[in-house]
């Protein structure tokens, strides 16, 4: 796949992107900062999931109203390949595959739009992930299973050929605390 920035500009572009803590906390507050709060003057991350639907359905109705006055066939379904240095291209077969390049070529803008777009999509995702109560014992579950193994038998029996198996050849049992 070829993308219509040559090195360079690839290159330039890259060098906008935040590196540090600092530029990367710095940089989601300015993407953040166009997310309207409630009347407390805080965000929700119910408020970041409204607003990435919102830049997405715009994006796309705006996109797909360019497009089809360039005579695009805007019925058949069609994946971009995003490149934050800049770029946008068709990924697959579309009938209208190069015309559809040569817009994103000549409207930058709305390839800014798009990463803005995916980048609210990382965040809204972010703010989506929940772990569940059973998610969360997990680790509770697996710690206990832990001590109760080096309680009741010795660590080296647990990586010797053969398996374990409880009960066979003497009790492997010191304790058990069982609850119903």
């Amino acid at each position: 796949m070829h993308f219509p920035l040559n090195a360079e500009q690839s290159k330039n572009c890259q060098a906008e992107i935040p590196e540090s803590g600092a530029g990367v906390r710095a940089y989601i507050r300015d993407l953040l900062s166009g997310v309207v709060s409630g009347s407390d003057d805080r965000l929700s991350f119910t408020e970041v999931v409204d607003h990435h639907s919102s830049l997405q359905s715009d994006w796309n109705r705006e996109v797909e109203a360019d497009l089809g006055e360039l005579g695009v066939d805007t019925s058949t379904p069609f994946r971009l390949l995003y490149d934050p240095a800049g770029a946008a291209l068709v990924v697959g077969d579309h009938p209208d595959k190069e015309m559809i390049n040569a817009y994103f070529t000549a409207n930058p803008g709305r390839v800014r739009e798009l990463g803005e777009t995916l980048q609210f999509g990382s965040l809204a995702s972010t703010a989506q992930s929940k772990l569940t109560p059973a998610d969360m014992d997990q680790p509770l579950h697996t710690e206990a299973m832990a001590w109760w193994y080096t309680a009741n038998m010795d660590a080296h029996t647990l990586f010797s050929g053969g398996g374990v198996v409880f009960g066979a050849g003497g009790t492997a049992y010191r304790a058990l605390d069982i609850r119903v």
